[in-house]
């Protein structure tokens, strides 16, 4: 829900700090609080990470990821998403390319993608982009596999991701500059200090560039004859992208602290299109605003309750020109197209979390949520709004010492309203003025959990059914081509999942292991309907499979990650052309592996490994993408206490290998020099 009262007491001893050291410069009789003993924030655990980043393992559903997993490393949310167990990405390109994620064969429409715990999906209803995220400006990743908790709302199918900014709670800052080939370059800083003895500061930049110009095999256009292939450069891909966070954290006389944040970004590329034929004039533009305020309260009943309120304003705008309005001959072949959105959203909401008796522990969450999208560009105007209106909680109970039982839940009431525009039911025969009521939903899950921080093995076991709305465009078709569908139906999943953790006594070795099983129905699908698109509840899933990760510290000079994932994937749709197939995007098993030696002389030399077989592209199977494998050095070298050169590269082996989509083609060796100065 928030930082933890770890976080807490570093942000109020940090203020505490700065207090005594203003009241000294003043002549007072402060006591003087040396250096050694500054409160260091430890962003919401009491425990250190270890070189890999991946803090310790202390729950079986839940990871946390934090900024020395990436930074330098030439990572971007995906690639980092895809390193845990169960999670597959799906990348078209090179950087600034659409980039997405499944979690344990869910597909990314399906996930929820947090900013500060602010949902990022949109009216459209399709997969976040997560190459619009620069983590740079981030502090943390929190990573929910098995479900959607509760101080997001509970509602969803595959699990929730939440990037965290970076947080005005400890002093000092550090800056960043990386080149690249492909004329790549990455520069951000991020600076905290105390504004007054009550207010700290904290502010972040980043920005990042590419030409994208690199060389791939064009198939032209003939994807299974190989004789006529050649080698082609990639045209028009550039990509630009400007991100930055403000935050002020305040404490109040009354113990109460408040939390003002304003986060920004602004993209914009070139989209070669096809491989065979690339056009110079198509783009895409994407700007995003998010301005929130927390108030959090003190801890009453001696620490056992704490309140939260806040309100959170976003702004989101994409626009994309067509593919192609001109032929091979440059004679124009079709209109010229530039179609987009603009999304508007508040979240108002409130919330308390407890803890009782050392035995009974949970949250209750109220909030609403108000969107509205608005037509961009030359796209027919029209105007769509929801209002949902939310509750969710969680409830733990420790029957006995080593072990309890739980349950989360929510409950969820949505309105939509039409506001103009032109949306044409299936039959082409009327158009849609008034949208359709839709039903209350519920979604929920129990759990049993065994084991403490006092033993090395803890457990859990869930069983959750859950529920998912379809999103506004799904029901009232705006986009070109497409047809309305108010009669869609939610999308529902059965889950289960039992998991465990062993901590060998040293702290230095953890393993974690799962078994999950997906069971979908009602999925949606668009389908082409006499040249349109039209949105059915037409998929029916099945997933089963097992994770398994190992995180060890054998030595003080090695670091090692093992991942491993095992899945059965099973289209079971109605249609004999998909029924029994594999979904598409969902290999069966894929693999990760991580090691970082802690070399003499202030060197670090780390190996990643990444392989995942053979995937498909389409629900019938037929196009197929080969085995990948990939892996990645990087060389770092750290002469001062701060200061951090790094030296990486990608793709070794300089593999062309097809993407999931397979009309981007994706660049081949990488190379990225980056630089980090702290102060």
């Amino acid at each position: 829900m928030r930082k933890t009262s770890c976080s807490r007491s570093a942000f109020i001893g940090v203020l505490c700090t700065c207090a005594c050291v203003s009241a000294l410069a003043q002549g007072s009789d402060a006591v003087v609080i040396s250096a050694d003993n500054e409160p260091v924030q430890d962003l919401g655990t009491s425990e250190v990470a270890s070189a890999t980043g991946y803090l310790p393992a202390k729950d079986v559903s839940y990871t946390e990821i934090n900024w020395s997993a990436w930074e330098g490393k030439s990572l971007t949310a995906a690639d980092l998403l895809s390193t845990l167990p169960g999670i597959q990405a799906y990348k078209q390109g090179g950087l600034g390319s659409f980039q997405s994620v499944s979690i344990r064969g869910i597909a990314a429409r399906n996930i929820l993608i947090c900013v500060d715990g602010v949902p990022l999906n949109d009216a459209s209803g399709g997969a976040v982009n997560l190459a619009s995220i620069d983590l740079s400006i981030m502090e943390k990743v929190e990573v929910y596999k098995g479900n959607v908790p509760a101080k997001f709302g509970v509602t969803g199918l595959g699990g929730a991701v939440n990037f965290v900014t970076k947080n005005a709670v400890k002093k000092g800052g550090r800056v960043l500059g990386a080149y690249g080939n492909h004329n790549t370059w990455e520069g951000a800083f991020q600076v905290s200090a105390p504004v007054t003895d009550s207010i700290m500061f904290a502010s972040s930049f980043a920005t990042r560039h590419s030409d994208n110009n690199y060389e791939y095999t064009n198939r032209n256009g003939t994807q299974y004859n190989d004789d006529d292939d050649y080698t082609s450069t990639r045209q028009n891909a550039e990509y630009t992208d400007m991100s930055g966070n403000m935050q002020f954290r305040m404490l109040h006389g009354n113990g109460y602290f408040s939390t003002l944040s304003l986060t920004a970004s602004r993209y914009d590329g070139g989209n070669p299109g096809k491989e065979e034929q690339q056009t110079v004039v198509a783009d895409f533009v994407g700007e995003s605003a998010l301005l929130r305020y927390g108030l959090e309260s003190v801890g009453y009943f001696d620490d056992a309750l704490f309140l939260y309120g806040g309100l959170s304003f976003r702004f989101d705008k994409n626009i994309s020109s067509t593919y192609y309005p001109l032929d091979h001959l440059g004679y124009t072949s079709n209109e010229y197209l530039e179609y987009g959105a603009a999304v508007y959203k508040v979240v108002p909401e409130f919330s308390a979390e407890w803890a009782f008796w050392n035995r009974l522990k949970g949250s209750a969450r109220v909030a609403a949520e108000w969107d509205r999208a608005e037509a961009r560009g030359a796209s027919t105007g029209w105007a769509l709004e929801r209002l949902n209106l939310m509750g969710s909680g969680d409830l733990y109970y420790q029957i006995f010492r080593y072990g309890g039982l739980g349950g989360e839940g929510s409950v969820l009431f949505l309105k939509d309203h039409l506001d103009g525009g032109n949306f044409v039911l299936p039959t082409g025969g009327r158009t849609l003025e008034e949208a359709e009521d839709r039903d209350v939903t519920f979604s929920g899950r129990a759990y049993a959990r065994l084991g403490n921080s006092e033993i090395p093995v803890t457990g859990e076991v869930s069983l959750g059914r859950f529920y998912q709305q379809p999103a506004l465009m799904e029901l009232y078709g705006t986009f070109p081509g497409a047809l309305s569908n108010p009669k869609l139906k939610r999308e529902k999943a059965t889950k289960f999942e039992a998991s465990g953790l062993f901590k060998v006594p040293g702290g230095h070795t953890s393993l974690r292991a799962a078994y999950f099983e997906s069971h979908i129905e009602d999925g949606i699908c668009w389908v082409i309907v006499v040249e349109h698109l039209h949105a059915e509840n037409i998929a029916r899933s099945r997933v089963r499979g097992a994770e398994f990760e190992l995180n060890s510290t054998p030595a003080k000079f090695l670091d090692v990650v093992l991942r491993a994932t095992f899945q059965k994937t099973e289209d079971r749709s109605k249609s004999d052309t998909y029924n029994g197939n594999k979904l598409p995007g969902e290999p069966d098993r894929s693999y990760f592996a991580e090691a970082t030696l802690h070399l003499p002389l202030h060197l670090d030399l780390m190996w990643a490994s990444e392989w995942r077989s053979i995937m498909y592209s389409d629900r019938a199977n037929r196009m197929d993408q080969p085995a990948v494998a990939n892996h990645r050095a990087i060389l770092s070298y750290n002469p001062f206490e701060k200061t951090r050169l790094a030296f990486s590269v990608d793709n070794i082996t300089d593999e062309k290998y097809r993407n999931f989509y397979t009309p981007f083609p994706m660049p081949g060796r990488e190379y990225k020099f980056t630089i980090i100065q702290g102060f």
